[in-house]
């Protein structure tokens, strides 16, 4: 009768320690996959235009052109010139590019390439690339969450072509945590993003630290967000930080900011720190940003399956395209996870497709 006794309390104080851990993960970040989509105001309904990848949502890795493309989860989006434009193809290991009429091509690492190698780009290898940027010269930076490190691939010619030779910026391969200080020896926590900024600093979204960091000058330091995490606004004391998914800079200094942990959008300058524009939104789970002649803020809502607009003037929130249902086809799209604004369109990572798709930006009366 006492065993009987004893092993019902070790049950239940089982089954209690498991309940506790299951209400701390869901507070703690699980509630963001349950977030529905709110009104996303008015609906311009673009017309989505396929451009690379599955026409079926089928993954892959195939360079080639259009519907012979084969992608697995492409990410994020940067302007390498101006008919190509670079992105991270997370599953793949590799960095790719796309033109405008479709082509993709492979210039780094591959799925046979996974793990972590230095060197020609034919030989190097990545784990989980995200985030790229690329500089004024050439030169692409990205952000590299399994091994925890920031990436450089630098334009070089060999035998006539152009190819690239890929370095480490900085942290340490297969090792995250929390430190700055000199390159070589400062640790990031699963990097999601980075930006150059005007004068050649490289800024990163650190999303397991929770910070906005800035590489320049061999060093690197924090400029956004501290120990504790949150959605206050303010310096590196003050401000903090949940998660930030992904950033972009504007033409005025400032870093905006998609913040998927508190499901909002946040923005940094060296005179204010950190700022919530446009408090009053309820975003999705907002996964990828870009600008618009700095004042259209259009985003990716992961969970809304939709791209979004807000405007800094007026602080109204409009829908690009995107229906809140998944899916492929008929104006859908499934989990969205990076917007890029090139000219007079938005490119779009539409993740769970597998592919980049394409809208006109909207004829807004002014």
């Amino acid at each position: 009768m006492f065993k009987k006794k004893k092993t019902r309390i070790i049950v239940i104080s089982i089954l209690g320690i498991l309940l506790i851990g299951l209400v701390y993960i869901y507070f703690s970040f699980a509630w963001m996959f349950f977030v529905k989509p709110k009104d996303g105001g008015y609906n311009y309904k673009q017309e989505i235009h396929f451009i690379a990848g599955s026409e079926n949502g089928e993954s892959g890795y195939k360079d080639g052109d259009g519907k012979g493309v084969r992608m697995n989860k492409p990410i994020r989006l940067a302007i390498l010139n101006d008919s190509t434009v670079i992105f991270a193809d997370i599953n793949n290991h590799a960095i790719r590019t796309i033109t405008d009429k479709g082509k993709v091509s492979t210039i780094a690492g591959g799925p046979e390439n996974q793990g972590y190698q230095d060197g020609l780009a034919k030989n190097a290898k990545f784990d989980n690339p995200h985030g790229v940027a690329v500089r004024g010269d050439g030169v692409i930076a990205v952000a590299e969450v399994k091994n925890n490190t920031i990436r450089l691939l630098t334009p070089k010619i060999l035998n006539g072509e152009i190819t690239y030779s890929v370095s480490t910026l900085a942290g340490i391969e297969g090792k995250s945590g929390m430190l700055d200080g000199i390159n070589n020896t400062a640790l990031f926590d699963s990097p999601h993003s980075v930006a150059w900024g005007q004068n050649g600093e490289l800024y990163v979204a650190d999303i397991g630290n929770s910070r906005i960091r800035m590489i320049y000058k061999g060093e690197t330091t924090t400029i956004a967000g501290n120990d504790k995490t949150g959605k206050d606004d303010g310096g590196i004391e003050q401000g903090t930080l949940k998660y930030p998914m992904d950033i972009t800079t504007d033409e005025l200094g400032n870093i905006w900011i998609v913040d998927a942990g508190t499901m909002s959008i946040r923005k940094w300058n060296k005179i204010e720190g950190l700022t919530t524009p446009f408090s009053k939104a309820e975003i999705a789970m907002p996964h990828g940003i870009s600008i618009k002649n700095d004042r259209y803020v259009i985003i990716a809502e992961m969970y809304g399956h939709r791209i979004l607009m807000f405007d800094t003037n007026s602080e109204q929130v409009s829908t690009i395209c995107g229906t809140t249902e998944k899916g492929i086809g008929n104006g859908n799209l499934y989990k969205p996870a990076d917007v890029l604004v090139k000219g007079n369109k938005i490119w779009i990572g539409d993740l769970y497709n597998h592919r980049i798709v394409t809208v006109d930006m909207p004829i807004i009366d002014e």
